[in-house]
């Protein structure tokens, strides 16, 4: 089921037009309604429990949890080093630079939820 213009309106301009997780800008129409509690597991349609995500993260959060979704992206340097040649190369010649810092959402930042 879609959510009427007035809904995407409103979700667009939770993070002024950034996605909740990343912080990429999105126009309307880029953006993909996310339930930060996936409807799968009980989640609502209410507005406090939609986020706007661009289409990579959206795609990528699935049914995740915000939790989940932070240990997944935490796995993805390990993840690159394992199954990525291109990767482990471009980290040898410094074009990679792992930091091995927290994720640390777009939403979090904006609303002040850092621990």
């Amino acid at each position: 089921m879609g959510f009427s213009t007035k809904i995407r309106k409103q979700v667009h301009q939770k993070f002024d037009g950034r996605c909740a997780y990343c912080g990429h800008e999105i126009t309307k129409q880029q953006m993909q309604v996310d339930h930060i509690h996936p409807k799968a597991f009980n989640g609502s349609d209410n507005l406090d429990n939609l986020n706007p995500a661009c289409h990579p993260c959206n795609n990528y959060k699935i049914t995740f949890s915000v939790e989940e979704l932070r240990r997944q992206i935490g796995r993805q340097v390990e993840r690159g080093r394992r199954h990525s040649v291109n990767f482990r190369l471009a980290e040898r010649y410094g074009l990679i630079e792992v930091t091995n810092a927290p994720v640390i959402f777009h939403f979090e930042r904006v609303l002040g939820e850092l621990d």
